[in-house]
């Protein structure tokens, strides 16, 4: 307790002595806000390891606190393994890492700009889906990776929040938005799974975030691909990576993201969202849409051994509520092949919409394995809304 106790002042000196030279004139003013978002954290200065041994998970929250209260900036993870064993409950989230919410007058919309960089982040280091009996694929550790350490339990009830590795917590206002634009690029998020079976944490859970970029961001678990099981199955509700939820005007892009390796949904949407070159591998539904007034753009966006490709929520989960949902994806490409590994995930329909909750139009391409491209494979349940549009015809 001692030891413990003597970490954390420590810590927190650090803290005071290295942010007093960057915020010594405050952010009082909307220049020293632009100054105080101009600062960059290399999170080795306070205290994280990214050894793959300690617990960084204390310490990296010490110092996202301390951001969000001093303007924000960038936090920098250089290249390492950053393991995460704590897991925070506050701000109606359950994560290893939260993102607190801006304390200000209630109705006052005054946003903080967040950065999480990491460095030489591979977005392909497993997880494909397996033609043979066989799993070759490489798992390359180079890069920086936040990985969870923590198993967790099953979720069965979906009106808990998620525990999740990063999550943004609510914020005391009309829409309980956090009120951080958060940026996250060049990095990986891996959840653990035993063997056989399924991470029970989800990724990134940004429903409460007001406004959120991505970059080069990849969320996977620990198991190879071969023995991955349905958490669907099991009851089991996750998610890769979570958008923000409805309310009136958010701004998030997704680019460049992937979410692998086991979730029930890869990525859950709401309104306002804009998305280019999206991944979800091993899945059992692949893009997930809840409520949105307003409607939400995609450009390609593709998917590889998922069960169901395009799905209405069907049951509120971390924020999102069920409801019509309106769309437009430019090209969904997608790869079958029925003697894909591992077979729990093999593809049944792209459209999963029994209640006609999705409205508007999409591109789509589809690939059977060794074979080449065949539209003919294209399954729809209800979607009558939607207007599903082959590439070719031959």
């Amino acid at each position: 307790m001692m030891k413990r106790t003597l970490f954390f002042l420590s810590l927190a000196m650090l803290l005071s002595a290295c942010c007093a030279r960057s915020h010594r004139h405050g952010c009082r003013d909307y220049a020293a806000q632009q100054k105080c978002a101009q600062t960059v954290y290399d999170v080795r200065d306070y205290g994280v390891k990214g050894d793959g041994v300690t617990d960084d998970a204390p310490a990296i929250q010490a110092l996202l606190d301390y951001a969000m209260d001093h303007g924000g900036g960038t936090i920098h993870f250089p290249r390492g393994q950053y393991r995460l064993a704590t897991i925070h409950e506050k701000h109606n989230v359950r994560a290893h890492l939260i993102v607190k919410p801006k304390s200000s007058p209630s109705g006052v919309r005054d946003y903080v700009m967040l950065r999480l960089s990491g460095e030489n982040c591979v977005v392909t280091p497993c997880s494909y889906a397996s033609h043979t009996s066989e799993d070759r694929s490489e798992v390359w550790s180079n890069g920086t990776v936040l990985f969870s350490d923590v198993l967790g339990e099953l979720q069965t009830d979906a009106s808990l929040p998620p525990v999740s590795l990063l999550a943004a917590g609510s914020g005391a206002n009309l829409y309980s938005l956090n009120q951080a634009v958060i940026r996250i690029q060049d990095l990986a998020f891996r959840a653990k799974a035993e063997e056989g079976g399924f991470p029970r944490l989800s990724g990134i859970n940004m429903a409460y975030a007001a406004t959120v970029y991505t970059d080069n961001v990849l969320v996977y678990s620990s198991v190879r691909n071969m023995v991955l099981t349905s958490p669907a199955a099991a009851g089991h509700y996750s998610a890769g990576f979570i958008g923000p939820r409805l309310w009136c005007n958010p701004e998030q892009e997704l680019r460049n993201t992937y979410v692998k390796s086991a979730f029930r949904y890869g990525f859950v949407f709401s309104e306002h969202m804009n998305g280019n070159n999206l991944s979800v591998w091993n899945c059992d539904n692949a893009y997930v849409f809840g409520k949105m007034d307003h409607s939400c753009w995609f450009g390609r966006i593709h998917a590889q051994n998922c069960a169901d490709i395009l799905v209405s929520l069907a049951t509120d989960f971390a924020g999102h509520v069920r409801g019509a949902s309106f769309l437009r994806i430019e090209q969904v490409g997608i790869e079958v092949n029925s003697g894909q590994k591992p077979v729990d995930f093999n593809y049944r329909t792209f459209v999963l919409d029994p209640e006609n909750l999705l409205y508007g139009s999409f591109d789509y391409h589809i690939v059977k394995s060794n074979v080449g491209a065949d539209n003919s494979y294209f399954k729809a349940v209800g979607g009558v809304h939607l207007e599903a549009e082959p590439l070719f015809r031959w």
